[in-house]
């Protein structure tokens, strides 16, 4: 088996698919919940009943199958890594871990002339390892524990 070529094969693109959906996941995840965090946003109550009501209903199967068919991401990376970027349940987590920081924190960053990806990235992150670290781990295996959208969509061999 581990003689196999094939085996290696498959080995490095379970790899690839999950460091490569794990960092896409972590960016729109990151801004997502950053963007839910702050309460001057226009329509973020909205947004998230919106987010938390795809949580428990989806489209089901055969129209996601479609959709991934009439995108043109059959037999791509992208038929694995983009339909699970998002977790709303992870997103809700980092939208709360954003919410409990300190406001003055960003304040006195804007005092200062920082603008909102300034932030966002010297301020915000840097205090959010904890919940990133986590998130990371929460994507990371899920992607490496995700076989079911490589049976279907991809079947080249």
């Amino acid at each position: 088996m581990i003689e196999d070529r094939m085996f290696w094969i498959n080995y490095k693109n379970t790899v690839v698919y999950t460091v490569v959906g794990t960092a896409i996941s972590m960016f729109f995840t990151t801004i997502f919940a950053y963007a839910l965090s702050k309460r001057r946003l226009v329509g973020r109550r909205f947004l998230t009943l919106f987010a938390v009501f795809t949580m428990f209903f989806n489209g089901g199967l055969i129209p996601n199958y479609l959709l991934i068919n009439n995108l043109g991401f059959h037999n791509t990376i992208w038929a694995i890594v983009i339909p699970g970027a998002i977790s709303i349940y992870n997103m809700l987590i980092m939208k709360s871990f954003f919410e409990n920081m300190p406001d003055e924190l960003e304040e006195a960053a804007a005092m200062d002339g920082m603008n909102t990806y300034g932030i966002l990235l010297k301020i915000v992150l840097p205090l959010s390892k904890a919940v990133m670290a986590t998130m990371v781990l929460f994507y990371a295996v899920g992607h490496w524990n995700s076989w079911f959208p490589a049976f279907l969509y991809l079947d080249q061999k």
